[in-house]
């Protein structure tokens, strides 16, 4: 096996259950961070059950959070590794989080240059508080990163900040799990981790944030709401010009990724001139 871990074995996606997969999909990354000195954090999915999540919570990708000084040489090496990038940050969600991968043989897998909701000004101080306090968690046999017990459960309380149904069932589960002291103690973590906003949108709570220039985009989220109030939200988040123009022309551009994976393929100039047109007359029937 080489240092990149490459898959060259007939073994493919197809031919291994996908709950052991992306157990060896944890591993893998692991390996492959330890070999090159990148620092990750493995997120979500098997890396929480058994502490964060409801029994029988499955998965069906492989979430890391990654120093972000280490990011590009991380995507780098997975692009060498036989990876291929299918949804770019500025592409894969309104947050511009995270990247999508996918190898034909491990699956997919999210790399996120920060977490949403976790330190809004200070991704690298977010990831140095989460680092100080990592523990071991063997996956697929195998010694992986994660965070502590109380930072797990607050990235699954903030990513139940990002869902619109009334039902959480994550956060249902951490409600029955929990005593009153350790929602206390969350709460205190979630204020040193910047993620108070975030926090209490999942429970309920965000109109004690409306002074935020957060504010409309987590609210926007947390509710069904039309594009036109998300690209809204975007501009008001946007602290430069620089940013808001760049907000500006994405809104303007079709999203080619989204509508790539969509298609299966890459798409035509006139796919992409009839995506253009039909966003907007799909705004106007919303009105």
């Amino acid at each position: 096996m080489s240092n990149h871990l490459q898959s060259n074995s007939s073994t493919t996606e197809q031919q291994v259950s996908l709950p052991v997969r992306i157990r060896l999909s944890h591993a893998y990354f692991q390996h492959l961070a330890d070999l090159n000195g990148i620092d990750i954090l493995h997120i979500k999915g098997y890396a929480f059950e058994k502490e964060a999540y409801r029994p029988g919570r499955t998965s069906t990708d492989v979430d890391v959070l990654v120093r972000p000084a280490h990011v590009e040489r991380f995507i780098y090496i997975l692009n060498q590794a036989g990876w291929q990038t299918l949804a770019h940050f500025e592409t894969g969600s309104i947050f511009e989080h995270a990247q999508t991968l996918y190898h034909p043989s491990w699956g997919l897998t999210d790399i996120h240059r920060y977490f949403p909701g976790l330190g809004y000004e200070n991704p690298t101080r977010a990831f140095d508080q989460l680092w100080e306090r990592r523990r071991v968690k063997e996956i697929a046999h195998y010694p992986c990163m994660v965070p502590s017990l109380i930072d797990m459960q607050l990235i699954v309380v903030l990513h139940g900040a990002r869902a619109s149904a009334k039902v959480k069932p994550d956060i249902t589960f951490l409600d029955s799990s929990l005593e009153a002291s350790d929602w206390d103690n969350l709460r205190t973590r979630a204020e040193e981790l910047d993620s108070l906003l975030a926090f209490d949108t999942a429970l309920g709570n965000i109109e004690a944030h409306k002074d935020s220039r957060h504010y409309l985009l987590w609210k926007s989220v947390s509710e069904d709401s039309t594009p036109a109030i998300q690209w809204t939200a975007r501009l008001r988040r946007a602290k430069t010009l620089g940013d808001k123009w760049r907000v500006i022309k994405s809104i303007v551009a079709v999203n080619e990724d989204h509508l790539a994976m969509t298609l299966g393929r890459k798409p035509t100039r006139q796919e992409l001139r009839e995506k253009f047109f039909e966003r907007f007359t799909a705004i106007r029937r919303k009105r």
